[in-house]
């Protein structure tokens, strides 16, 4: 590809994409520097709820996670979390999506087989909508295409899949996860510039093939542990380059979906605690827009558990209060109040002041 080609065809990308719920209070704005975060994955294994022992996971699993995550209010959006193994992998696109949009009004993403899955997806959607017009105004499920094998090469059936979404206006996420030290540099930056040339590849095919379709850059950099050549998905380093994916896209004004809250952990412990917290904030603090993985997740991916989705819900809400930073108006600093207490005086004890925060808390 040219740069002059790429260019052109990154400049046809739609700077805003809004992700519905099918409930118009769980409507997602991607755009600038607004953060969402949200649960992710394939996962395998769960931590059952009831005997605490690991076990495969299924569709009725699935489908309770998702009733969880739809009532956890500071998880925004609903990404599969985990994959039915008690079915045959053939029924597994059409099943994913019904068991998540029974469970939850949230936004539901997850990837797909092959275009056939994806289009009887689209066709049990569409009746949901109403009509296929209807889910394309208001898209209240999106696809993961993870179009690219690091290091710079195309997988041919997501590509295809990638294409046939782009076709219906059905918003994708490019997914592309380079793992720094085993399918890209081991340098962060290194990592970084390739996974944006794997994106802008991504771009230029989507909108070559139905100029305005709406996606995400997908950059989800990884971070391998040189002693097993696996996985690391607590590494404080993931965190630092999904903070970064959100300064790339925005280089070019496109939307992002990337990763956090990830956790070398097999339990719900305090390294799961930490690993998810640094990671998570990093992300938010970037300002990226659609960061999944951020709950339930355990053991790199590999586990959930429900108990580690309410505790990461509490992480979610704590990284946005961050964002939201600390009011600083009259009223906030309380000059009225410090000065009515006095030197050595006790605010546990003051009068309430009229007009001010402390009144209002009291």
């Amino acid at each position: 590809m040219s740069q002059e080609l790429i260019i052109e065809q990154v400049a046809k990308t739609p700077e805003k994409v809004v992700l519905c719920g099918q409930d118009e209070k769980n409507d997602l704005n991607l755009t600038e520097n607004r953060v969402h975060l949200g649960t992710g994955g394939a996962a395998i294994k769960i931590l059952d709820p009831d005997t605490g022992e690991v076990r495969s996971t299924t569709l009725k699993d699935l489908y309770n996670v998702s009733r969880l995550a739809d009532q956890l209010e500071n998880i925004h959006f609903l990404v599969r979390p985990c994959i039915p193994t008690d079915i045959d992998e053939k029924d597994y696109d059409i099943n994913m999506f019904y068991a998540c949009l029974s469970g939850s009004s949230k936004h539901v993403m997850a990837g797909v087989n092959d275009e056939k899955g994806l289009q009887n997806v689209i066709e049990m959607a569409s009746m949901i909508a109403g009509s296929i017009d209807k889910l394309q105004k208001r898209p209240f499920i999106s696809v993961i295409t993870s179009f690219a094998i690091s290091p710079l090469k195309l997988c041919t059936q997501s590509t295809h899949i990638m294409q046939e979404a782009n076709r219906n206006f059905i918003p994708v996420a490019l997914s592309s996860a380079p793992m720094a030290g085993s399918t890209s540099p081991l340098t962060m930056a290194g990592t970084l510039a390739q996974l944006h040339a794997e994106q802008l590849a991504g771009i230029t095919i989507c909108q070559l093939t139905n100029p305005g379709a709406p996606l995400l850059y997908g950059g989800i950099p990884g971070m391998a542990n040189l002693k097993t050549m696996g996985y690391s998905g607590g590494a404080v380093e993931c965190g630092m380059m999904n903070a970064a994916i959100h300064q790339l896209s925005n280089h070019i004004n496109v939307p992002n979906y990337n990763s956090s809250g990830l956790t070398d952990s097999k339990i719900p412990d305090a390294q799961a605690g930490y690993e998810k917290a640094f990671t998570a904030l990093l992300a938010a603090m970037g300002g990226s827009n659609y960061i999944h993985h951020s709950a339930g997740m355990l053991e790199s991916m590999l586990t959930i558990a429900h108990e580690q989705f309410v505790i990461d819900d509490e992480i979610i809400g704590n990284c946005c209060k961050v964002l939201k930073g600390m009011e600083c108006d009259a009223e906030h600093l309380a000059l009225e109040v410090i000065d009515s207490v006095g030197p050595g005086g006790n605010f546990m004890v003051s009068p309430p002041h009229h007009g001010t925060y402390e009144n209002r808390i009291l």
